[in-house]
């Protein structure tokens, strides 16, 4: 929520009732609760299968060093909250964009139902889903999560025949990379169908960026997507509140600046019910129907 107010990136000052003092004492009380846990985990000294413990028991294969807490707080901080709502508003803008194209959303049911029969997927099952693997790319191609990125130049450089010096501070449009209509034909139109046989560079397509900055929990991420919504379209439909006003909003993520409110069924396949009537700035993104 905070990452994504512009209060944030116009007033980054630690003065009582702005909304950067709130994220930094937010911040302090995450690395407390983090801190504390690491020390737990430390005290236990067992693997419990989970991602902390793990990089606590990882070692260094040259010199057999563990993570120190700062590094540990590093990475867990990368995980809990870098992730956290940029993973969100994936999912969120997968489960909008599957409520307005019904056959897209029943054809992906069909392919869950006869992989899962109503199970949470294995990693091997994973492999057997290419729809659900289309239908995310094609979401985060043209609702990308963050829509762009920055670079600082480590040396002074050329790009696209401008001089640039150390330290110029470069930014990059993921969200105007996708809707380049020689890259992907009717860049609006949600169609996963264009990602049979078709492999963009890195360059290309990069809702997790790319290069050596490319995010790190990029697999994580399109796992946990992946597992989220093969559990849940299996068991409920969402479907949009009539009139539903869907505007993007957003700083560093693109999120919807008035929720998605939806009403929850179970699944019983009646896709057609809430299509159309949408409304808000969303539409200069992304075709929907009427």
């Amino acid at each position: 929520g905070l990452l994504g107010t512009p209060m944030m990136a116009l007033f980054p000052v630690d003065l009582p009732g702005l909304p950067y003092h709130r994220f930094l004492n937010l911040i302090a009380q995450l690395d407390d609760e983090m801190r504390s846990l690491i020390a737990t985990k430390r005290a236990k000294d067992t693997d419990d299968g989970d991602v902390l413990s793990m990089l606590i028991q990882a070692r260094d294969a040259e010199t057999g060093l563990a993570l120190s807490d700062d590094e540990l707080l590093g990475h867990t901080g990368v995980f809990f909250l870098a992730g956290h709502e940029t993973s969100s508003n994936a999912l969120t803008w997968t489960l909008f964009l599957l409520s307005q194209h019904p056959q897209i959303f029943a054809d992906l049911l069909d392919e869950l139902e006869s992989v899962l029969h109503g199970e949470a997927p294995t990693v091997e099952q994973l492999q057997q889903l290419p729809l659900l693997e289309r239908v995310i790319k094609e979401s985060m191609r043209v609702l990308p999560p963050v829509p762009w990125n920055g670079r600082v130049t480590a040396q002074p450089t050329e790009l696209g025949g401008y001089a640039l010096p150390s330290g110029t501070e470069v930014f990059v449009s993921i969200y105007q990379t996708h809707q380049m209509p020689e890259l992907y034909p009717e860049p609006a139109v949600f169609n996963p169908h264009r990602w049979e046989g078709f492999e963009p560079t890195i360059f290309e397509y990069n809702p997790f960026s790319a290069g050596p900055r490319m995010c790190i929990g990029a697999a994580f991420a399109m796992m946990e997507i992946k597992i989220v919504l093969a559990m849940l379209l299996q068991r409920y439909r969402l479907q949009c509140i009539p009139h539903l006003k869907v505007d993007r909003f957003g700083v560093i993520v693109m999120a919807p600046k008035y929720g998605m409110p939806t009403i929850v069924h179970q699944q019983d396949r009646q896709f057609s019910q809430g299509v159309g009537g949408v409304c808000g700035n969303v539409r200069e993104m992304v075709k929907l129907p009427e």
